[in-house]
């Protein structure tokens, strides 16, 4: 089996790419049930958080900052939910991880976006998976520009 992130390319109708440096890749999820929902990848295979190098944790943090601060200017995200999971790959027969983050920012107001009422209903509890926004390619090609710009 081949390694969706390691197949990915900029062409990707459901993963646009928001930002990158380096190391890592940042591209928007198309559950966009809280607005501005990404995932954050490492550009080289690897599997294990315990196998990153300093300077890839180094490139790491500097992509925090980048998108709390495009996500605050964007969106105004009250706060922000960091997580990696990397289940999905061990329900495979011979697992092939690859490390990567979701970066979740969370509200605690409504953010609009043309017609469209982003809500974080949960807001102060934990992030819900279950919940599902997925919204039409023109508004996910908005979400990036906002946050391109914001970063720029």
């Amino acid at each position: 089996m081949t390694c969706p992130i390691c197949a990915w390319t900029p062409d990707n109708p459901d993963y646009l790419l928001v930002y990158e440096t380096a190391l890592w890749r940042v591209v928007l999820a198309p559950n966009q049930c809280l607005i501005g929902r990404c995932v954050i990848h490492l550009k080289r295979h690897c599997g294990d958080l315990a196998e990153i190098t300093p300077d890839e944790m180094l490139d790491w943090l500097t992509i925090v900052k980048t998108m709390q601060f495009a996500l605050r200017k964007a969106f105004d995200a009250t706060l922000f939910n960091w997580s990696c999971y990397m289940n999905l790959s061990y329900r495979e027969a011979t697992p092939d991880p690859h490390v990567h983050w979701w970066v979740v920012p969370r509200y605690n107001h409504a953010v609009e976006l043309g017609a469209l009422r982003f809500e974080d209903p949960r807001f102060g509890s934990p992030y819900d998976h279950a919940m599902r926004l997925d919204v039409a390619s023109d508004v996910r090609r908005q979400i990036v520009e906002r946050l391109q710009q914001a970063i720029a």
